[in-house]
């Protein structure tokens, strides 16, 4: 399998509505029923989102709600955060970077502060900055461990490495109590050398009793294979990544096409890697690194015109990552 040498610096959709383009004077949420069809509409003050509940101060107080139920809210965005979006769009993550900086610093909710930081996630990512990718998951995931964002955690899957200094950083986050922290911490440090305590920390997090964390840690130990794995066990494996929360199946999906291709299952490969663009674009560096390598097997194929719209799809959306050089 042809590699790119990389240099390692490593929600549920949020259906939101402004009514007639005006900020709204107070929030307003949309439910599904508790019990039969249609939407029930709450007005008030959306004054937390935690995990799987979203409270909303109403006349009558608090009351919490399960987020499953939601189907989209009102809400007075930061006009960082608007523009923001609509750069993130266009591809134009310097500039969205920007915006969302100055969303963040001039929003006080702490709810919207956790989406304005996985925006940002968003945007290094797809520069393939890690670094600063992780600077904002973590900010996530100390205010909400298990809230939603936790599908863009910033975890190596591809040839990247991390740098030394990032290494050292690795080391005090696979040390920490958040399970979804010390999984990052181990993810840096799985394959470099001496990193053993990595290797038995990330064993014990596929055992893990949250299932989004054991299915991350069991995937990235697929990244230990020293050959690729035969047809019987990448069977099993495929149906594993079936079973996973479907929002974490992107990096699982890359190890299994990067193992098809090695096995010369060409067009499997392919059909797995852009699993990633399509379903997972937020993912940046690996939807980029999937992109560089579905059009380089379509290439060996020759399949030369799909290899080139992707290549330039790739320069598109991700020129910033070390895919695109």
């Amino acid at each position: 399998m042809q590699r790119r040498p990389t240099i390692w610096f490593p929600i549920t959709t949020l259906l939101v509505c402004l009514v007639g383009g005006q900020m709204p004077a107070q929030d307003v949420v949309f439910l599904r029923k508790s019990s039969g069809d249609g939407e029930t509409k709450r007005k008030g003050e959306i004054v937390g989102w935690t995990g799987d509940t979203i409270s909303i101060k109403g006349k009558t107080g608090v009351k919490d709600f399960d987020t499953e139920r939601l189907v989209r809210f009102e809400t007075a965005w930061h006009p960082g955060y608007d523009e923001g979006n609509k750069l993130l769009m266009a591809y134009r993550y310097d500039e969205a970077i920007s915006h969302f900086d100055s969303a963040l610093a001039g929003e006080t909710r702490g709810w919207m502060q956790n989406i304005v930081h996985a925006k940002l996630v968003q945007c290094h990512l797809a520069k393939e900055d890690f670094e600063n990718a992780a600077r904002h998951f973590l900010k996530v995931v100390d205010d909400d461990p298990q809230g939603r964002f936790r599908h863009l955690v910033p975890l190596v899957w591809t040839s990247s490495r991390p740098n030394q200094e990032q290494l050292k950083r690795a080391e005090s986050l696979l040390g920490s109590s958040e399970p979804m922290v010390a999984l990052l911490g181990a993810s840096w440090m799985l394959t470099e050398k001496g990193g053993e305590g990595a290797r038995a920390k990330m064993d014990k997090l596929s055992k893990d009793f949250d299932p989004t964390v054991a299915a991350l840690a069991k995937a990235q130990l697929w990244r230990l294979d020293k050959v690729a794995p035969n047809e019987k066990r990448l069977a099993i494996r495929i149906e594993q990544v079936r079973k996973m929360p479907e929002n974490v199946r992107a990096g699982a999906w890359y190890l299994i096409a990067d193992a098809q291709s090695k096995s010369k299952r060409e067009a499997e490969a392919i059909v797995n890697f852009m699993r990633i663009p399509i379903n997972d674009p937020g993912q940046g560096t690996l939807a980029a690194a999937a992109l560089y390598q579905a059009a380089w097997l379509l290439e060996k194929t020759e399949q030369n015109q799909q290899a080139q719209a992707l290549r330039n799809e790739l320069k598109e959306k991700f020129g910033d990552t070390v895919w695109a050089r």
